[in-house]
């Protein structure tokens, strides 16, 4: 038999061994005519010409042979010339090397053929095995696809779909339903001490496993922060973890707020963000024309502008992410708010009432904006302060 396959390498890792896709090799000296001979049509594979010991000399691509074909009398010519005549030089990369090593080369190299072969060859030298650049392409398409979601499962553990907390007179409400799966919003909300709650709406610069890495630091912090400190302190923390972690290249808006029951205080920091509005029976109201402070991740030794309001007994509150703001549907216009006034001032001052004007107000969202694509992560948060919330 003139054609040949090489044995399959085991290798441990992400190696090159591991994603050949042709095995097929020649010797040196052998016609091209009895080559054809065995080879099937369409010539797809590379094929490696080796030495005597199996080391390769060169290699022959499945282009030149139907190039060759396609002129005229080209069995004929063929049939005069042996394998190395038509070969060309071969392009040796190690069995075990990385995949990223050699991914890593070729988009250095500007001027990389988009059909490239490489030869692989054990630590003797010897042949055993193709790759191309096709194989690399799948590769990294394959990966990064289980990457994305690995990131997506990490990222509805640390964002889920919905999540509702209920104090003695607090109830806060919360929703996001990402635009690609793994998105930049996120939210937290927890009772820090009995009767005081902390709770905030970030929107992260970005998709992506970036923006998942950015959520997990930001969740991190947020789990062990010691929320008793003055919340301008808290913010300027996390200002100076993102801004020295990511060095300018993610930032994230946000809305962080403390409230104490006993007193009624609201204290928060509008990072970026300005979607904070008031609910009043079926209207909405924005409660800020325009944000205090910048975006975190962007500033050095930053200085923030917190705010306070008295919120009195039956007060609710909604905290949104611009993609719910920014939303057109099929004739170019944005969603109206007012719609959120209408799902969300019925809610009855109990958990299960926010939920319900939580789920009402999502619908009626993606009712607005029918088979438009979403443009972005949308998220919500109710927050309702009531005499005493019925359970």
């Amino acid at each position: 038999m003139t054609l040949r396959e090489a044995e399959r390498t085991q290798t441990a890792g992400e190696r090159l061994a591991k994603i050949a896709s042709s095995y097929l090799y020649v010797e040196r000296g052998t016609p091209v005519y009895d080559l054809l001979a065995e080879l099937k049509e369409p010539y797809r594979r590379p094929i490696a010409v080796v030495d005597g010991d199996r080391r390769p000399v060169g290699i022959i691509v499945p282009r030149d042979l139907v190039d060759i074909l396609g002129k005229p009398f080209g069995r004929d010519l063929l049939k005069r010339q042996r394998v190395e005549d038509i070969m060309r030089e071969a392009t040796s990369r190690r069995h075990d090397e990385h995949v990223q090593e050699l991914l890593a080369r070729v988009d250095a190299d500007p001027d990389a053929p988009p059909d490239e072969n490489f030869v692989l060859v054990d630590g003797d030298g010897r042949f055993c095995g193709h790759v191309t650049s096709h194989d690399l392409v799948v590769h990294a398409t394959v990966e990064h696809r289980r990457e994305l979601e690995t990131a997506t499962r990490i990222q509805r553990r640390l964002v889920s779909p919905s999540f509702s907390v209920l104090g003695k007179r607090v109830s806060i409400t919360c929703a996001s339903v990402m635009a690609q799966g793994v998105g930049g919003d996120y939210y937290y909300a927890r009772e820090y001490q009995d009767g005081r709650w902390f709770f905030c709406l970030c929107d992260i610069s970005g998709k992506g496993i970036s923006a998942a890495i950015v959520t997990a630091v930001l969740a991190s912090f947020l789990r062990d922060a010691n929320l008793e400190r003055p919340l301008e302190d808290t913010v300027a923390f996390l200002n100076d973890i993102i801004l020295g972690t990511f060095k300018l290249e993610k930032y994230l808006t946000g809305f962080f707020a403390r409230f104490s029951e006993e007193t009624g205080e609201l204290e928060y920091c509008d990072m970026g963000h300005s979607y904070f509005y008031a609910i009043e029976g079926t209207d909405v109201h924005p409660v800020t024309e325009g944000a205090d402070n910048p975006p975190i991740g962007l500033a050095e030794r930053l200085v923030t502008t917190t705010r306070t309001l008295r919120v009195a007994p039956g007060s609710s509150f909604l905290i949104v992410s611009d993609g719910i703001v920014e939303q057109t549907d099929r004739s170019g216009r944005t969603f109206p708010l007012a719609r959120a006034g209408e799902c969300l001032g019925a809610a009855a001052a109990s958990a299960d009432g926010a939920v319900r004007a939580q789920i009402r107000f999502l619908e009626s969202f993606f009712a607005f904006k029918g088979d438009v694509p979403q443009h972005d992560d949308v998220s919500m948060l109710i927050f309702r302060y009531g005499p005493k919330i019925a359970r």
